[in-house]
């Protein structure tokens, strides 16, 4: 059974009196301790889906299931990461993570040895202290997944969490999560516009059309995990790449991202 599915999803909007079809008959679906990745062009519904599964919308037609229950217009039910940082500006690096715990269930002396050992696992113990707007955009981001990672739910939404980052600590911060991911193995839906990021981080790839959205294919990542650091110059890795590109017209494969 899927941790997660979208069966036959159609959504639309009315804007000035005129009505916008954004996902066109939509199904897709995140194992347990999956990870699948949405990659299409801007404007194709990722976010949608996001605000359908979360709740926040109901779709015009369809179903979302979570552990295979109908959770259609339910909130509450999935872990979100946004792409700039969630975090509480007035609270520290160890607070933000303590009210993760206790929102958690966790009471408050757990809840903040339960935070001090995750910051050593993440290496951020030493601004523990310190306040979200002193540190790099790498560190509030991995800040923010922790948050995302230790809410009770099985289902995590990821919405281009590093698209704000520079290239480098994009790199450092996709081959953190994956090690952090494969200790923990939550059933994460991941939303990017780089094909090398989703090919680097996926079990699978769904691509989708420009709006309405439609899915173009399912594609299965063939590497094995741990992924290895140098995955990207694997001559299946540049011909999954070019399929890819190929399906969203983006020419011969030279550019990274869509």
């Amino acid at each position: 059974m899927s941790k997660l599915e979208l069966r036959n999803i159609s959504k639309s909007y009315v804007r000035d009196k005129k009505t916008f079809s954004v996902l066109d008959d939509i199904t897709i679906s995140v194992g347990e301790g999956e990870f699948v990745t949405l990659i299409g062009p801007s404007g194709s519904g990722k976010s949608t889906m996001f605000r359908l599964i979360g709740g926040v919308e109901t779709p015009d037609r369809g179903q979302v299931l979570i552990g295979g229950r109908d959770v259609t217009g339910v909130r509450g039910l999935i872990s979100y990461m946004p792409q700039q940082a969630s975090l509480f500006p007035w609270m520290t690096v160890r607070d933000n993570i303590v009210s993760a715990l206790e929102i958690a269930g966790a009471a408050r002396g757990e809840a903040r040895a339960s935070a001090e050992d995750w910051l050593r696992r993440i290496e951020l113990d030493s601004v523990a202290g310190e306040y979200p707007h002193v540190l790099s955009g790498g560190m509030q981001q991995r800040i923010s997944f922790l948050r995302a990672l230790l809410m009770p739910r099985d289902v995590m939404c990821l919405d281009e969490p590093f698209a704000a980052l520079d290239a480098l600590t994009r790199t450092e911060m996709q081959r953190w999560l994956l090690k952090l991911w494969e200790d923990q193995r939550r059933s994460v839906l991941f939303v990017t516009h780089s094909i090398e990021e989703a090919l680097t981080l996926s079990d699978r790839i769904y691509v989708l059309s420009p709006a309405p959205a439609r899915v173009l294919r399912e594609i299965t990542v063939p590497f094995e995990r741990p992924r290895r650091a140098d995955v990207w110059t694997l001559p299946a890795f540049t011909a999954l790449k070019r399929d890819i590109l190929a399906l969203l017209g983006e020419g011969d494969g030279d550019s990274d991202a869509i």
